[in-house]
């Protein structure tokens, strides 16, 4: 028998069909990429050597072992070309979309959530000063807002204050570019995710680049929206991406385990302390 088998596999069609097999069993696992903001720290940015770096990567690292029969590549991108991928079907998914069917309905699917996040407003501390500012969004109109392109991180009554030019509103490439824009005065106040602002405006104090003796004394104000960020998937792929359910049941499990096991809060402090 053994000698059978070794005339086999020495014979042309018998190598054929053995190297066919192994090419078959190499290729059962699917890379499945994963768009992912890389301007959103600490949760996801590009690091210096261009990989997909932050609290949600290290959520989907830490997802990769538990799938079977798929390996992720996390590509960082500009948020506005990642949406534009995914709502023209190009790419399954993008990293860390909130639930927002209206103004996305290209998005067919999320997943089970990764974090909730807190939005907050951060305002010049002299605008803060004059006047109580509390009430989202009236005590700030007639203010001038900054925006991160694609954010829709204020919530509905901002936008419909926008709309009506209750509120104005400057758009900028990403929470440092906002914050800075603050310090020399040009916009009045900037809303966003909490700990990414305080994480980012931290990153200015140390690099020298925010001095409070120099630049515009920039303050908290209040928490006005809380949302979960989720794994997003295109509904616009016409059977681009055949696995996507199965992938997204796998990866939604995962997930979960992660949270069950404490994983992710360890993934968050990491970053937070």
């Amino acid at each position: 028998m053994l000698d059978y088998l070794r005339r086999w596999l020495t014979s042309p069609w018998g190598l054929a069909a053995f190297l066919g097999a192994a090419c078959f069993t190499a290729s059962a696992e699917t890379l499945v990429t994963l768009l992912v903001d890389e301007n959103y720290p600490p949760y996801a940015y590009r690091a210096a050597d261009g990989s997909a770096a932050g609290i949600y990567p290290d959520i989907l690292r830490a997802a990769e072992p538990r799938l079977r029969g798929y390996r992720l590549k996390l590509q960082p991108l500009l948020w506005r070309r990642a949406l534009a991928e995914v709502e023209a079907g190009e790419a399954l998914a993008l990293v860390p979309p909130y639930v927002r069917p209206h103004e996305r309905p290209f998005i067919d699917r999320y997943s089970v959530p990764l974090l909730e996040e807190q939005v907050a407003v951060f305002c010049r501390q002299s605008v803060l000063a004059e006047r109580p500012r509390q009430r989202w969004p009236d005590d700030f109109y007639g203010l001038r807002f900054g925006i991160n392109f694609g954010s829709l991180a204020p919530g509905a009554a901002y936008w419909q204050a926008v709309e009506r030019k209750q509120i104005l509103m400057e758009e900028a490439p990403g929470t440092r570019s906002n914050l800075q824009k603050m310090m020399r005065g040009r916009i009045d106040c900037f809303a966003f995710d909490r700990i990414s602002t305080l994480g980012v405006l931290a990153d200015l104090r140390r690099s020298g680049r925010y001095d409070e003796k120099r630049d515009e004394r920039i303050a908290e104000g209040p928490v006005v929206n809380r949302d979960t960020a989720h794994v997003g998937y295109t509904g616009r792929d016409r059977g681009r991406f055949p696995f996507k359910e199965d992938f997204a049941a796998q990866l939604d499990k995962a997930l979960e385990a992660l949270r069950d096991s404490g994983e992710i809060e360890k993934i968050v402090r990491h970053y937070t302390d």
